[in-house]
């Protein structure tokens, strides 16, 4: 037997319903799992003089990456600190270039920039300017590592990544490269 009112049921009510429960599926939310945070590049150029102590990244019940510990600038950084931020990821078991790259001139107008990636730990130092002086220390407790600038993060960007950042500062006459590594997972939520 034909019910015609049938149709008008499967096309108003369970079509959007079954749409809407396929689409869950697209929604999945990702996140950042930091594995190491400050390690050397392997590039040979030479670790930051920036030292941690009693360094920790945990991850809350939520599984939100938090940053604990002390970080001591060990010799000076000056305006301006050009970075370079590039990327390597791991597709197919080998390790290949990464989307993120970013070239900065100089950090230092931006650090306090809500848009920049760094604002999540630059928002909570109590030195927000430069220079560095060699001994500054600042402390970190439970510090919410959020999504680090990246926003809304796309399925295809799961798995391992490692993110390389080289910073250059004038040391007296002379100007210093810096690198160091953090290797992190992007994981379902």
């Amino acid at each position: 037997m034909y019910y015609p009112k049938m149709d008008v049921l499967v096309l108003v009510v369970l079509l959007p319903m079954m749409a809407s429960i396929m689409a869950q599926g697209d929604q999945a939310e990702y996140v950042i799992d930091i594995e190491d945070f400050f390690q050397d590049c392997d590039n040979g150029k030479p670790f930051p003089a920036i030292k941690l102590e009693d360094f920790e990244t945990l991850q809350d019940d939520e599984g939100n990456s938090l940053m604990n510990g002390n970080l001591i600038f060990a010799d000076e950084y000056n305006d301006p600190i050009e970075m370079k931020i590039y990327s390597t990821r791991q597709k197919q078991g080998s390790w290949v270039d990464g989307e993120i790259s970013r070239d900065v001139m100089n950090v230092c107008p931006l650090i306090m920039s809500s848009s920049e990636p760094w604002y999540v730990i630059t928002s909570a130092m109590k030195k927000q300017d430069c220079p560095f002086e060699a001994g500054h220390t600042e402390k970190f407790e439970l510090l919410p590592m959020g999504d680090m600038g990246f926003g809304s993060i796309p399925e295809s960007f799961a798995g391992n990544w490692r993110l390389y950042v080289e910073s250059t500062t004038q040391r007296g006459a002379e100007k210093v490269t810096e690198c160091f590594r953090v290797a992190f997972s992007i994981i379902e939520k």
